[in-house]
């Protein structure tokens, strides 16, 4: 067995001003003032390298030029965080990721919450105060078209995604500011969503699997091994309101949408949900609080799956609208992610 290769960041630094060893990328088009946020940043960490980037080159190019961080971290959303994880991994290589960390500045901040970020400006007094080593833990990924994604998945996740910017690109006034909360991506889902799917009714889907290990997920939220599975074995074959796949709880806004992601280090949730409009709507509350067992949902951890569609279906990775797509394939990335552990680091506080 050959050894990895060295790492382009083969291990930090942690002496001289507070925000020495740490490398923070905002999203110049965050929600909160890319721009203005870089310089809150600056100035709270100094010595940090703090880059405003506007595309996947940028950050590549930003990513070369750092030597032994302690850790790179995104502020920005999912979506930020999403493309700084991709360039890290195409920079590195096969060498070891550095770690990253996740600061919520999104809109959702759905990978942010599930860590146990505070507020921004907590955060940052967190990294002030801990000049040495940050506290981490492993964190599951996936592949989908080449990306490395923490949730993504085909149907009303994708079409409320979709929606929830469109009515916010068309907000004005007072009443924008509520469009970016929580109530502006529900009104989305009943005012744009349900009624589409009403009319247009929910797709089918086939869904293969590829790889050696499947779980299916019981009434009591357990795993159980589904022995015999063999690979192009069908899990499922039937409607399909939404197909998501997940290793972070959540979607954003505390919407627990994987409520049993984090369970099997190594594989990923898939959820499929039959029902149609109205129990959708139903059944929101239940979805939003990641209620199991919930009528229509299916649960499994697998490590690949092919999906496909009877029609077109919108796909979203990270949060960010993908396009139509009538298959989608999904495997578990060979590798974990070392990521701040924000809850430790407030106990360590």
């Amino acid at each position: 067995m050959s050894a990895a290769a060295p790492s382009r960041w083969p291990g930090p630094t942690a002496s001289g001003p507070a925000g020495s060893g740490l490398a923070i990328l905002v999203n110049a088009n965050a929600k909160r003032g890319g721009r203005r946020v870089a310089v809150q940043i600056a100035r709270a960490l100094p010595g940090a390298s703090v880059r405003l980037t506007r595309s996947q080159g940028e950050i590549e190019a930003w990513l070369r030029t750092l030597a032994r961080p302690r850790a790179i971290l995104a502020a920005g959303g999912d979506g930020t965080a999403v493309a700084l994880v991709n360039a890290m991994a195409r920079v590195a290589g096969d060498a070891p990721l550095p770690v990253l960390g996740v600061l919520p500045l999104g809109t959702g901040n759905g990978w942010a919450h599930a860590l146990g970020a505070p507020k921004l400006h907590a955060c940052l007094d967190l990294l002030a105060a801990t000049p040495d080593a940050l506290p981490t833990r492993r964190y599951g990924l996936f592949d989908v078209e080449g990306t490395l994604a923490h949730f993504a998945g085909t149907g009303w996740d994708a079409m409320i995604l979709d929606d929830y910017r469109r009515q916010l690109a068309a907000s004005r006034g007072p009443g924008r500011h509520l469009s970016k909360s929580v109530y502006g991506y529900l009104s989305a889902t009943i005012l744009r969503t349900v009624p589409k799917v009403a009319l247009f009714g929910n797709p089918r889907v086939l869904v293969e699997n590829f790889g050696e290990r499947v779980f299916r997920i019981d009434a009591h939220g357990t795993p159980a091994p589904m022995d015999g599975v063999t690979r192009g074995a069908v899990l499922y074959d039937g409607p399909c309101g939404g197909a998501s796949v997940g290793t972070c709880p959540e979607f954003g806004y505390h919407f627990k949408a994987f409520p049993f992601a984090e369970r099997m280090p190594g594989l990923f949730n898939l959820r499929i949900f039959d029902r149609g409009a109205a129990g959708a709507v139903v059944a929101i509350p239940g979805l939003w609080r990641g209620k199991h067992p919930l009528r229509g949902m299916n649960d499994w951890f697998a490590e690949h799956v092919r999906l496909t569609f009877s029609r077109a279906v919108p796909l979203q990775i990270g949060g960010d609208a993908c396009g139509m797509r009538r298959t989608v394939e999904y495997r578990a990335a060979p590798r974990p992610l070392p990521v701040v552990d924000w809850r430790r680091l407030l106990c360590l506080r």
